[in-house]
This record gives C-alpha cells, structure tokens and sequence, in this order.
C-alpha cells in the first residue's frame, strides 16, 4: 500500500489532524475545536458458515478501527459483495448480523451499498466522533511503555481450518467466535481512562506487522516475550501445517524488521504473521497504569496480557524473544 500511495499528492488540509503518514487505523478531521470525525472502512470474507455471525464478525472488525483510535462510531453504511443467484436470506443474516453489532456499539446504520461479487465479502465504512485532544495513534509510543493486548491470536489458523477440516474442535470453534464478535470498545474506554499513549488494532497485517507499523510510526524498538502472548486454543498445535494466506504476505512486508531471539517455534512465528479477522488492541501503556487497566478489564470481562514492551534502540524493529 505504501507504494501505491508514493504517486498519490498528500492532503495539506491542516484540518485533516491523522491521514496516511504512518499508516493508522482511521482518518481524523477537524469539525470545530474540541470535536473531530474518525473515520475508517473494511470489508471481509467469511470465515465461518453461519451468516449472523460472520456479519457480527465483520462489523466489529470494521468498528474496531475507530476504538483503536479512541473513537466512539456513530454511524455506519454497510458495504456487502453478494453472489447474484445465492439466496437472499443469506444477506438478510449477514445485515442482521452487522446490524445487531452496530446497535452494541452504539452506532445507527444509515444505508450502504451491494454489489454483486463471485464470492460474499461484507463490512463497515464507519463514522465517528473523538476529542482532537485525546487522538490515541499508533505513532506515540514512549521507551518504557507495556504492550498490552485485548484479544488472542490463532483467528488466522481458524479460518484455515473452517475452509479445510470437516469438523472444527467445538472449544475452537466457540473461543473464536466469541473473541471475533466481541466489540473492541470496553477495550478503547479502558485504554483512555488509563492515558495510553499509542495503540492499533490487529488485523490484515497479522501481530507483527501492526507492531511493526507502530514501532516505526513512534521511531522506538519493540520487544515481546513469545511465552506471554495469549493463543485461541488449539490453534499452536495446528499452525505448522494449516498456514494463512497473510503468512508469506506479512512476512515478505515486515520481515526484515523483525529479530528472533531463543528458537520461537515456527508454528508460534506463523501466527505472529498471520492475517487476524476482528482482532484486539496493542496498547501501549504507561507503566505505573497497567494494573489500573487490567482492574478495568477483568470488569469488562476482556483480556489484558502484558506481551512485551518499548525499548531503546534501532526505531521501527521488533524482537521477539522465546
């Protein structure tokens, strides 16, 4: 994308207060003082088979964008692919899906747009409203921050084995699909009643290559512990042979930024950099606030694992150490 980007002129508007410069995970403009729009689109494909939920699914990744932001959406147009002939009470599920996840976040869906596409693929542009003062970014980590992450990784694994298995192990099965239509946004209130200093949501780009992207947007090293990162169950065990597509992708972008240290297991390397649908925030914390925000989590009912930290050293690498 940063290359497709390289020929485009740049916005100079001054009231565009967050653009593509460092590649975060929504635009931000001003309105008036003290009120800005968050704004963000995203579309996916199912990974599950049951309508309503691949569009709880996907609606919650698309609104996840703006909580990385510290946002709060207001309102949404759904976006949805559909093969013609294919029964249209599927889509009926898939709004309902994304609708019911809409009216959780507090959101109001306003219309959207279908088009006709070989294979479904649906999500969210969505629109919101933040304080120009408390822009959470994913380019303002400090040297002596922790990382804490909301969700587990292995939704990547998932995916592989609900298009391969013909049965998927039920705790899997129902682990994913509770952290893939969990809203991000007891994760995002929780993240600015502590003063984070940066975040960004894990996505298309996998665990490393968003830490990456925060690691050179903030011009700081990133360290993470590999034992302390939370996995779906099941998913460790299968990861050396069911291998998302995003792996090579991710791998071949962000690579040479990133140093393996203690023999990390080449199924764990594979879920660092596989593809995640709907997955948590990477929140980069003042020290003395993580237990303020893990107390604000267990309430919430999320997650809140201290995987690693931001250290000195060569801006925009990482190192993974077992």
């Amino acid at each position: 994308m940063a290359q497709a980007l390289q020929g485009l002129e740049r916005p100079t508007d001054p009231r565009l207060l967050v653009g593509t410069d460092t590649a975060d995970d929504a635009g931000v403009f001003l309105l008036q003082e003290g009120l800005a729009l968050v704004q963000t689109v995203d579309l996916l494909t199912p990974m599950v088979e049951d309508p309503y939920t691949f569009g709880r699914i996907a609606a919650a990744n698309s609104l996840s964008d703006v909580y990385a932001m510290g946002g709060t959406p207001l309102t949404v147009l759904n976006i949805i692919g559909f093969p013609g002939p294919m029964d249209k009470r599927v889509l009926g599920e898939i709004l309902h899906g994304g609708q019911d996840a809409v009216i959780k976040a507090g959101a109001v869906v306003v219309g959207g747009h279908t088009y006709v596409e070989k294979e479904i693929k649906y999500g969210l542009s969505v629109t919101g409203r933040i304080d120009p003062k408390r822009i959470v970014t994913n380019a303002a980590a400090k040297v002596g921050d922790a990382l804490v992450l909301t969700k587990p990784l292995g939704t990547g694994v998932f995916a592989q084995a609900m298009l391969t298995q013909d049965e998927v192990d039920p705790e899997l099965y129902r682990a994913a699909t509770a952290s893939m239509t969990q809203l991000n946004r007891a994760a995002s209130e929780a993240m600015l009643a502590c003063a984070a200093h940066s975040a960004t949501d894990i996505t298309g780009y996998g665990f490393l290559g968003h830490a990456q992207e925060m690691a050179e947007g903030s011009g700081v090293r990133i360290r993470f512990n590999a034992t302390a990162l939370p996995l779906l169950p099941r998913v460790l065990a299968m990861a050396e042979t069911l291998v998302d597509a995003g792996v090579a992708m991710n791998e071949s972008s962000f690579g040479d930024n990133v140093e393996w240290k203690g023999g990390v297991p080449s199924a764990l390397r594979n879920i660092l950099w596989e593809s995640q649908s709907s997955g948590g925030l990477l929140i980069a914390l003042p020290e003395n606030r993580v237990a303020d925000f893990q107390r604000r989590a267990q309430d919430s009912g999320i997650l809140s694992a201290v995987v690693g930290s931001v250290v000195a050293g060569e801006p925009g690498t990482i190192e993974v150490a077992a």
